[in-house]
């Protein structure tokens, strides 16, 4: 509790799965946004808990929406893990400046209670399900903003230490495999390298976009452990009274690739103000660390 800053968190209902809570982020992000599906060209959904291989959720959800996605031209799934909604944006960003697509949905699905184990410690015990869907569009501007720039780094000597589903994909049809094989495995590992990595993987963007950590607003990490963030921002040298950061992985949970973008949409108001610079950091199993630099 104190070490990763849980007090609740949220589950699916019965009857719910990743369809169902990828069309209510779709269906919440126009209502609140007053955006029209019609409008939008291409979908991508970041998941690494589908609900289905074939057809790719991006395709069951066009096809669900019918009439509505009419006009969706590109959709296709995308599993990179934690980083993988930052991964999906930077993906769909470039897309669409090489393209004619101007205006997109990332949808993020972080379906992962039907899949733990109850003896899991870590996963059990602090993940959360949730998604989160971001509507970006493409336009001719001045003066660059948005989606600046990304960054990626990848160390895969952790890649034996997330599993899922544990005995592999080939063995889940097996009768003869037991259903606590077929769940995540989650061994515990020492992280206490990513504060270090994280600083200098976010110092990495900001120099070479001839910025200072001064010129960062607001920084939004991965909402798995509060000290890691703040041990974070402290080797970068910024005062946690600054309140440049905010966790909410204390009401959510771990919620997977969408955990950033729910401290996003959380802090929305205060963090979207015009000209306002964030940083967008987080880690994938295996493992993989993503930081994004975005200016409003």
């Amino acid at each position: 509790m104190n070490h990763l800053g849980r007090r609740k968190r949220y589950f699916i209902s019965e009857g719910e799965n990743a369809i169902t809570m990828i069309q209510n982020a779709i269906d919440n992000c126009m209502k609140k946004n007053h955006l029209h599906l019609q409008d939008y060209e291409m979908l991508v959904v970041c998941t690494d808990t589908p609900e289905y291989l074939s057809p790719t959720n991006a395709m069951r959800v066009t096809g669900l929406y019918g009439e509505e996605m009419k006009n969706i031209k590109v959709a296709f799934d995308l599993n990179a893990n934690c980083i993988g909604m930052l991964q999906g944006m930077d993906v769909v960003s470039k897309y669409m400046k090489l393209s004619n697509i101007t205006k997109a949905l990332v949808v993020g699905c972080f379906c992962v209670s039907p899949a733990t184990l109850w003896t899991d410690t870590v996963v059990y015990a602090t993940f959360a399900d949730a998604a989160a869907c971001v509507a970006l569009s493409c336009e001719e501007s001045e003066k660059q903003r948005g989606l600046l720039d990304t960054y990626t780094f990848v160390n895969a000597s952790y890649h034996q230490y997330v599993t899922y589903p544990k005995c592999g994909m080939s063995k889940v049809p097996l009768k003869k495999v037991e259903p606590n094989e077929k769940r995540l495995e989650w061994i515990s590992f020492p992280m206490d390298f990513l504060s270090q990595k994280w600083a200098d993987s976010i110092m990495e963007v900001v120099n070479r976009n001839n910025l200072v950590i001064d010129d960062i607003d607001y920084f939004v990490f991965s909402q798995l452990s509060d000290i890691y963030n703040t041990e974070t921002l402290k080797i970068l040298g910024v005062p946690l009274e600054k309140n440049k950061y905010h966790f909410v992985g204390k009401e959510y949970g771990y919620t997977g690739n969408t955990c950033p973008i729910l401290c996003l949409n959380r802090m929305w108001d205060t963090y979207s103000q015009k000209g306002n610079k964030i940083i967008l950091c987080t880690v994938g199993a295996g493992y993989s660390i993503i930081v994004q630099l975005y200016e409003f």
